[in-house]
């Protein structure tokens, strides 16, 4: 610990109804009945999040004012765990001002209890109330501060982040910004098990998908693991990181199963709009388009037994784009190391929401990585590499732009469900560069074809351009396998 916390000023491990009793003045009523907190901070502060090493300059700076702030003020500490399923797991303490019993609440009821068996230790300092916002992270001390961010995401994140960097750097495994489910399908008179991850940044449909029950039928079921963070090894044994869901509400409205469950007891909104007569309004968003739920986990009906995925056999990818169709697959591990490492999508209002739907690449679809982007990626390549997978790109926006085609919630659902089970035909498309969809059983696919929105001159220049781009783009990461960029 890089700090020293007084046990006087310390509040050590409150419970959780001590620390709802500490939190309640913040809440607005609410005909839910629900803790619902406003933060002033309605989104991650990327820009001013910056990785040090202890010995900088400028971090010492902040580290004396932080520890004469520890020397005078309470502090809540809460001790929690990261991960579970797995022997690789982390103990993750947080300490926040008193003046924010908030956050900690959420943190606590976000993550796990901790077991005595966690790998190695992780310490997050928030102190909302600093004049200046700065969201500093000393990896190497497995320690983030958080300063003058009220907004939860942020704090949990802070945590998710370090536990990322420890797999990857001391355990041989990589955390990934993926949700994760298992899909059980009758396929020709046999029931097979899909382990499957599904990648995307935050706000393209991510949770969605990882929550989609498909209106399976008995025998044949979904089991819903995790929705943000899971650890991944190189037998590509999959694990959730945290113990509950973390949603975003903006379209939670259109998700029937996602809004019964956020409206039971034990779920905790923040950033959701209420009017003053006490009635909350999802679809509202003059509070924040980034309204967030923290979602015990066992109000989601069908969510699996354990936090652990078991094999993975099945990627999706998702993106945001307006020239690819709904559904793409790719053909090799090269190829799907490729997309995981362009990370390709476009800015939410979860990132920035100044920047919504401009174009953004974001390594492993994930904002959160810790030095060596490079590594990243190779490292999921030869995760892959030797291991019997399919991996798909799905397409979550307009095919045409905003005067296009929007590709809904229940196409995706349906494109995703037919290539598990074999039911789409793809043909390798040398323009696009990847296999795309030419029939589908009991489908017609033919509106979704992006040239009905281009001329085959605009269309072929288009993706010309971008594999340009694409390679370009993986090269100026330094250290990545030429294979992949090649692949492309």
């Amino acid at each position: 610990m890089m700090f020293k916390v007084s046990p006087q000023l310390t509040i050590d491990n409150p419970s959780s109804d001590k620390l709802w009793e500490m939190s309640k003045e913040f809440s607005l009523p609410n005909n839910l009945h629900l803790p619902l907190f406003h933060s002033k901070v309605k989104s991650r502060s990327a820009k001013f999040t910056k990785n040090y090493e202890i010995s900088d300059a400028e971090a010492q700076k902040y580290i004396k004012d932080v520890q004469e702030y520890l020397d005078s003020h309470k502090m809540i500490k809460i001790d929690s765990r990261v991960g579970d399923g797995s022997s690789c797991t982390f103990k993750a303490t947080l300490f926040v001002s008193e003046k924010y019993p908030q956050l900690a609440y959420m943190f606590q009821r976000n993550l796990f209890e901790p077991n005595g068996k966690e790998n190695d230790e992780i310490n997050v300092i928030t102190i909302p109330e600093y004049p200046e916002r700065r969201i500093m992270v000393f990896p190497h001390e497995a320690t983030e501060i958080i300063l003058g961010s009220d907004y939860y995401g942020e704090t949990k994140m802070a945590a998710l982040r370090l536990a990322m960097y420890l797999a990857r750097e001391k355990h041989s495994h990589l955390g990934l910004h993926a949700g994760s489910k298992a899909y059980n399908l009758m396929i020709n008179g046999e029931m097979k098990r899909f382990g499957v991850l599904i990648f995307g940044l935050s706000g393209t449909g991510k949770t969605t998908l990882t929550c989609a029950t498909h209106d399976l039928k008995d025998p044949e079921s979904v089991e819903i693991v995790q929705d943000d963070i899971n650890f991944l090894n190189s037998e590509l044994d999959a694990f959730g990181s945290e113990r509950n869901f973390y949603v975003k509400t903006d379209s939670i409205t259109s998700q029937p199963l996602l809004l019964a469950a956020v409206k039971e007891e034990g779920s905790i909104l923040e950033n959701v709009y209420v009017s003053k007569d006490g009635e909350v309004d999802f679809d509202n968003m003059s509070v924040s388009t980034n309204g967030r739920a923290v979602l015990p986990r066992e109000h989601i009906p069908f969510h699996a037994s354990s936090y652990s995925v078991g094999k993975v056999n099945t990627i999706f990818f998702n993106t945001r784009r307006d020239d690819i169709p709904p559904i793409l697959k790719l053909d090799s591990y090269e190829q799907a190391a490729a997309v995981f490492g362009l990370g390709e999508s476009t800015i939410t209002s979860a990132d920035d929401p100044s920047k919504v739907g401009q174009p953004v690449r974001t390594v492993g679809f994930n904002p959160f990585i810790i030095e060596n982007p490079a590594k990243e990626i190779n490292t999921f390549k030869e995760f892959l590499k030797g291991k019997e997978f399919q991996a798909f790109v799905i397409n979550t926006g307009w095919i045409g732009g905003r005067d296009g085609l929007k590709i809904k919630p229940q196409d995706t659902f349906m494109f995703v469900e037919n290539a598990l089970r074999g039911k789409i035909e793809f043909k390798k498309d040398p323009v696009v560069g990847f296999e795309v969809p030419v029939k589908a059983e009991g489908l017609d696919i033919s509106k979704f074809d992006p040239m009905n929105f281009y001329s085959k001159e605009e269309y072929e220049k288009k993706m010309s351009d971008l594999r340009k781009e694409r390679k370009e783009a993986l090269r100026n990461i330094h250290g990545v396998n030429e294979d992949i960029i090649e692949s492309l």
